[in-house]
């Protein structure tokens, strides 16, 4: 993810139950800290600044194993603590902390006197053990050959989720006043497209604190763009190619269209071409259409046009989402902050019917699936 937050200094909603006021100012923090190492002599720390969009990263001298973090962050931040190439996050407050850092074991590192961190670990009670089943059961997935048992596995899979998704709603609705309901609001929102309506409800239960907060504006936003990019029929979507050619999602009428968002410094986005490739010689006669977006920047226009033509792309439609822009705009589709690769499969009657973020074997597998379901059933 190229950005986790941007900058939205003024809340200014108007027919969504939400007050017009400025956003708050950031506040002070200090984290006194302590390692069980005296031979370490700094760290390196990151911290996330909501308000202008940029990452803080300082090294911080240790010495005879305590140290003092100082700065200006909002009331939800994420920092990282690292010494040489392991590290730690946390979420932060304004205020007093402490941190007490385990050289040999970061992982078990204990950070106090911040409410999100709180909370964060409050929750994990609850989830722990089914996050770490979840992950095994997604492991063997992808391991298992046969199709009936593989059947089973994602049938336990998709109940595991929906346990882990009630419990984290079950916090949200208990914990209205938290800013780490905000992380889960943003974990449900691109986690499975839960219901759009449902996550709305979710954010306008959150106390008016948390929802004017920056990163409550921000989360917000993603509400709204996934809400836009859910509409039942996007056929009025349009946006200019690589060669300056107005390309209009209703110009496929009674197609299939895979839209891919990338960009050239995605090593996922890049590890799936030779799958996108497979996908449309194999089905390109049949009415699939591939439409690639890129989310490279301007400045970077030419090394998109090269990657290209290095990793031998150029069959299907390119398009570079910085050069389009209004309301109707294909690109719109995609959340500028969701992970790459992004897939969007929309249907023959211009219907969103499938997304992936992310590639690995399990979605070619589940892209292959579906194609083989659409295309060869018809014959």
């Amino acid at each position: 993810m190229r950005h986790l937050f941007f900058l939205l200094l003024i809340c200014s909603f108007s027919s969504c139950g939400h007050p017009n006021e400025t956003i708050e100012i950031e506040k002070p923090f200090k984290i006194d800290g302590k390692i069980d190492d005296e031979n370490i002599n700094n760290l390196v720390v990151r911290y996330y600044k909501c308000e202008s969009e940029s990452w803080i990263e300082d090294t911080i001298p240790v010495i005879n194993g305590t140290f003092t973090v100082e700065g200006l962050i909002s009331p939800f931040a994420v920092a990282s603590f690292s010494i040489d190439d392991m590290s730690v996050s946390f979420f932060l407050d304004p205020g007093e902390m402490q941190l007490y850092l385990k050289r040999d074991s970061l992982e078990n590192s204990v950070l106090k006197g911040s409410k999100n961190q709180s909370d964060k670990e409050k929750l994990e009670v609850q989830t722990k053990s089914l996050e770490d089943y979840l992950s095994k059961i997604t492991k063997q997935i992808s391991s298992e050959q046969d199709e009936q048992n593989k059947k089973i596995l994602i049938s336990q899979k998709d109940s595991l989720n929906n346990l882990l998704e009630n419990i984290w709603i079950n916090f949200i609705t208990s914990n209205p006043t938290s800013h780490y309901s905000l992380n889960r609001i943003f974990l449900l929102l691109y986690n499975r497209n839960q219901n759009i309506d449902v996550i709305m409800d979710l954010f306008n239960g959150l106390s008016e604190d948390v929802r004017v907060s920056c990163t409550g504006r921000e989360v917000y936003g993603y509400i709204l763009q996934r809400e836009k990019s859910s509409i039942t029929n996007v056929s009025s979507f349009e946006a200019f190619d690589k060669d300056g050619t107005l390309v209009k999602l209703s110009d496929f009428e009674g197609k299939y269209v895979l839209i891919d968002f990338w960009a050239t410094w995605c090593t996922p986005c890049i590890a799936g071409f030779p799958h996108l490739k497979e996908l449309y010689a194999k089905y390109k006669e049949k009415g699939l259409v591939v439409l690639s977006i890129s989310i490279d920047e301007a400045k970077d226009e030419q090394k998109w046009l090269d990657a290209l033509e290095k990793y031998d792309i150029t069959e299907w439609i390119h398009i570079l989402s910085c050069r389009n822009k209004g309301e109707n705009n294909i690109c719109d589709l995609y959340e500028m902050r969701t992970p790459v690769p992004h897939y969007v499969v929309i249907d023959n009657s211009g219907n969103v019917i499938k997304r992936w973020i992310g590639f690995n074997d399990e979605v070619a597998k589940e892209q292959d699936e579906m194609f083989e379901h659409i295309f060869e059933s018809k014959e």
